[in-house]
């Protein structure tokens, strides 16, 4: 379900309902997918005003526990407003993009490689026992507002979708089962490296895992490869970096939470 929420020309915000959230939360949820205030461009925040008082009432009417957004973090009039309605910040997060697959080389030295393999039938347990344990940033990880086991229970959801059909999933192997994944999407040439990791204690796959991706999608004729990662998680955001994507966009999260 999508929903508009207006008020007045250049005031109004677009709604989603997030079923996969609401599944871990155990309420329903909204996601904010777009946002206009009258705040932004010199307008009456009277209208601003009216806009969140409409959006308590819809949220009442959906019974929704739970309201994300996430924006633009130079919005810095809009995430004010939204902190004022009662939103709280979160999270910061970058999306980034390897413009030219059909270039990448990977670096000079690499001192360990490993080789990728369909995910099978016999993996997904371990993959979501992966997924449950190894994962501590994103938008619920990083709310403490948000119980640890409902962070769990969304990862698991989340990787049992991938395993699905949802997304294809790659395996590197250590000691005969899965050390690491990398689970995507290809859409029109463009990858969408949805999630990645490594099990506890082997962090030393993630470099040649994601040397290996890269490999894949090359060969595969991908042209462009994009992802999105929290600012907090400084091991992956220095990864990326050292891979060559660039930084293309800072996103600030803000929750809403109702009882």
């Amino acid at each position: 379900m999508t929903a508009e929420i207006a008020v007045a020309p250049g005031v109004f915000m677009r709604l989603r309902e997030t079923p996969w959230d609401a599944k871990a939360l155990g309420q329903p949820t909204l996601d904010i997918t777009e946002l206009a205030l009258g705040a932004e461009s010199g307008g009456s925040e009277a209208g601003d005003a009216d806009l969140f008082g409409r959006l308590e009432r819809f949220c009442t009417e959906k019974a929704a526990g739970l309201v994300t957004a996430r924006l633009a973090a130079d919005r810095h009039v809009a995430i004010g407003r939204m902190q004022a309605a009662g939103f709280r910040y979160v999270e910061t997060a970058y999306r980034l993009s390897c413009r030219n697959v059909a270039r990448y080389e990977p670096p000079a030295r690499v001192t360990r490689t490993v080789e990728l393999r369909p995910a099978m039938p016999s993996d997904h347990d371990a993959l979501i026992e992966q997924a449950a344990d190894s994962f501590r940033y994103g938008r619920f990880a990083e709310d403490a507002a948000i119980p640890d086991e409902v962070n769990r229970r969304r990862q698991i959801d989340w990787m049992e979708g991938l395993l699905s059909g949802r997304a294809r999933v790659l395996v590197a192997d250590a000691d005969g089962a899965p050390g690491a994944f990398m689970a995507f999407r290809v859409n029109e040439g463009v990858a969408d490296l949805i999630l990645a990791g490594t099990k506890p204690k082997l962090g030393i796959l993630a470099y040649p895992l994601w040397i290996a991706v890269m490999k894949v999608l090359k060969a595969e004729g991908v042209a462009r490869a994009e992802t999105m990662i929290s600012a907090a998680n400084i091991g992956v955001v220095n990864l990326y970096g050292t891979l060559g994507f660039r930084f293309e966009q800072a996103l600030v999260g803000l929750h809403l939470h109702r009882t």
